[in-house]
C-alpha cells in the first residue's frame, strides 16, 4: 500500500481534509456574496449622491481657479509653497520659500506668543481685553540677536520683524490689490498621492506662520502709530484665511479659523485705539465679510467624505494598508497574526465598509450641514460621536471604518461656530466705530446702524439670534451671544462668573459664559 493511500486510510486526516475543503468553499462563497452585495450597496449609494449633486471626486472639490495677477498666492514669496517635498527643481524652491517663511517665525515665536497671552489666547476671542505690553513682548525675544534692547519700542520692533522677514512687506502691498487666494500648484495640477490620506500639505504649517508674523507686525505697527500699516496686515490675514476656508480639506479648515482669529484679535487692537479711519474700517469690513465659515466647514466635510471613499477603495485592492490606517488614527503596532489575517479578508469586506462609511459621514458630517448650517451646532452636540460610541462591531462589523475614521464633528463645529460668531461681532464692530465716527456717539441699538455703515454685515449671531448689544460703562459697548449654556449673561465670561463645573474654553460646550466682544478689561 503506497503512502497517500496509508494517510488517507486514517480517518482523522479525511476529516481534516473535508473541513479545510468547506472552510475554503464557504470562504469563497463568503467572497463572492460580499462582493456582490457589497457592489450592490455602493451602486446604490453613489447614485443617491449624485441625484444630491454631490461628488466623491476630492479634485471636483477644488474652488475654481483665478488668474494669476488677481491671486495672492501667486507673487514670488507664495508661489508653489503648496508644493510638496521632493527631489525636483520646483519642489527643492517650494521648500526653500517655505523655509525662509518658517526660519524667520521661529526668532519672533515667544514674542507672538506673548502677544496674545492679553488679548486673544488661543481659541478665546475675548482673552482678557488689554492691549499688548510691548515690553514684555520684547523681553521674550534673544535681543541680541535681533539687535532689539529692553528699552525698545514698539517702532523697534516693526523695524526687527521687516529686516528678518522682507517678505512682510512685499506680501500686505499684494494683499491690497489682489484679492483672491489660490494656493499653488492647484491640486488638479500636480500628481495626488494614492492613497489620499498621504497628501503632503506643508504650507499649512508656512501660513501658520507667516499668520503669526502677521498679527505681531500688526500689533508693532499699531503701537508705533501705524494704522494704515496695521490694516493692511488684517487684510492680508484675512485673505490667507479665505484661501485655506475655501478648500475641500478639515486641516485647512482649521488653519483659516486660526487666521481668522489672528485678524480678529488685531482688528480689536485698533478698534480699542480708535484708530482707524472710515476708509480702512470699510476695507476691513470687506475682506471680513468675504469668509462664510458655514461654506467652509461644509466644504471640509464633503473633503472628508472624499477622503473616506478613497481610503476605502485603496483598502479594497490592498487590505494591507490597513495597518497604515490603523498607524495614522492611532497609536497601534501590527502582530504578525493580525497581518495574515488582514491578507485574508475578502474585499468584499471592504466595499461593505466603504459603503457604511460615506453613508456614515453624509448621515453625520455633510447632510447635517447641509440643511441646518450652524443652527443645532449648540443644541445637539455630540451626535455624532455618541452614534459611534454605541456601534458594537460585533453586530455591525461593516462599521469598523466609520469608527476609526470618522472625526470629532461636533468640537469643529462649535469651533466653527464660535469663529462665525466672532467674525460677525468684528463686522458689527467695524460698524459701530464709523458710526461714532459720524456721529460722536455709539447708537442705543444695533436697529440705529444705517445700512451704508452696517456694508452687508448681519445684526444676528452665527444661529441667526439677534446680537445682543449694549453700550457699556466705559464708554463703549458689548456685543454677545448667549455661548453654548443658551442663557443670557449680559455679556459677562465664564471667568468672570466662575460657575462650579465650567469650563474656560468657550470652545467647550460645558462653557457656562456668554462670547462675547467688549473693550472692559476681563475681571478675574
Amino acid at each position: 500500500m503506497s503512502l497517500p493511500t496509508r494517510l488517507w486510510s486514517r480517518r482523522w486526516l479525511r476529516v481534516l481534509t473535508w473541513i479545510l475543503i468547506t472552510l475554503v468553499t464557504l470562504w469563497v462563497l463568503l467572497a463572492v456574496v460580499l462582493k456582490w452585495t457589497g457592489q450592490r450597496r455602493w451602486q446604490r449609494l453613489t447614485q443617491e449622491l449624485e441625484s444630491k449633486n454631490e461628488t466623491l471626486d476630492f479634485v471636483k472639490l477644488q474652488p475654481p481657479p483665478v488668474p494669476n495677477d488677481q491671486n495672492l498666492a501667486a507673487i514670488d514669496a507664495l508661489n508653489g509653497i503648496r508644493l510638496g517635498p521632493g527631489d525636483t527643481p520646483e519642489a527643492k524652491a517650494a521648500e526653500t520659500k517655505r523655509k525662509r517663511i518658517e526660519d524667520a517665525e521661529s526668532l519672533f515665536r515667544s514674542a507672538a506668543s506673548q502677544a496674545t497671552q492679553t488679548i486673544v489666547p488661543r481659541g478665546d476671542p475675548l482673552g482678557k481685553a488689554l492691549p499688548p505690553s510691548i515690553p514684555d513682548i520684547i523681553g521674550q525675544l534673544e535681543v541680541s540677536k535681533l539687535q532689539l534692547t529692553k528699552e525698545s519700542d514698539a517702532a523697534a520692533l516693526r523695524q526687527a520683524i521687516e529686516k528678518h522677514a522682507p517678505f512682510i512687506t512685499e506680501i500686505t502691498q499684494a494683499a491690497l490689490t489682489r484679492t483672491e487666494v489660490d494656493y499653488l500648484p492647484r491640486w488638479d495640477q500636480t500628481p495626488l498621492p494614492q492613497p489620499l490620506f498621504a497628501l503632503p500639505i506643508p504650507y499649512c504649517t508656512t501660513t501658520n506662520a507667516l499668520g503669526r508674523l502677521l498679527q505681531l507686525h500688526g500689533i508693532a505697527c499699531a503701537e508705533s502709530g501705524d494704522p494704515e500699516a496695521a490694516t493692511a496686515d488684517v487684510v492680508t490675514l484675512l485673505r490667507l484665511a479665505e484661501g485655506h476656508l475655501k478648500e475641500p480639506l478639515l486641516i485647512c479648515h482649521l488653519v483659516g479659523m486660526v487666521l481668522h482669529q489672528n485678524a480678529a484679535s488685531l482688528t480689536w487692537l485698533l478698534l480699542q485705539k480708535r484708530a482707524l479711519s472710515d476708509t480702512q474700517l470699510r476695507s476691513l469690513q470687506t475682506a471680513f465679510s468675504r469668509l462664510e465659515m458655514p461654506a467652509s466647514l461644509l466644504q471640509a466635510m464633503r473633503g472628508e467624505m472624499a477622503f473616506g471613499a478613497d481610503m476605502a477603495a485603496h483598502l479594497e485592492k490592498n487590505a494591507a494598508a490597513y495597518a497604515m490606517l490603523k498607524n495614522m488614527t492611532e497609536n497601534f503596532r501590527q502582530s504578525p497574526f493580525e497581518a495574515v489575517f488582514v491578507k485574508m479578508i475578502p474585499s468584499g469586506f471592504f466595499t461593505h465598509a466603504k459603503v457604511s462609511l460615506v453613508q456614515a459621514e453624509w448621515d453625520h458630517l455633510v447632510h447635517p450641514l447641509q440643511h441646518q448650517s450652524f443652527k443645532t451646532a449648540l443644541q445637539s452636540p455630540g451626535q455624532a460621536e455618541d452614534w459611534l460610541k454605541s456601534i458594537s462591531l460585533l453586530k455591525r462589523p461593516d462599521l469598523l471604518l466609520a469608527k476609526m475614521a470618522l472625526p470629532a464633528v461636533s468640537q469643529v463645529k462649535l469651533s466653527s461656530a464660535l469663529a462665525e460668531n466672532t467674525r460677525r461681532q468684528a463686522l458689527l464692530a467695524c460698524a459701530l466705530e464709523r458710526h461714532f465716527i459720524q456721529h460722536g456717539i455709539y447708537p442705543a441699538s444695533l436697529d440705529a446702524l444705517e445700512p451704508v455703515t452696517l456694508a452687508g454685515a448681519t445684526k444676528t449671531a452665527f444661529d441667526e439670534s439677534p446680537m445682543h448689544y449694549l453700550a457699556s460703562t466705559d464708554g463703549r459697548y458689548r456685543l454677545w451671544h448667549n455661548g453654548p449654556d443658551g442663557k443670557d449673561d449680559g455679556g459677562a465670561v465664564a471667568k468672570e462668573k466662575k460657575s462650579p463645573g465650567s469650563s474656560p474654553s468657550p470652545r467647550d460646550p460645558q462653557y457656562l459664559g456668554d462670547w462675547t466682544w467688549r473693550y472692559e478689561p476681563l475681571k478675574e
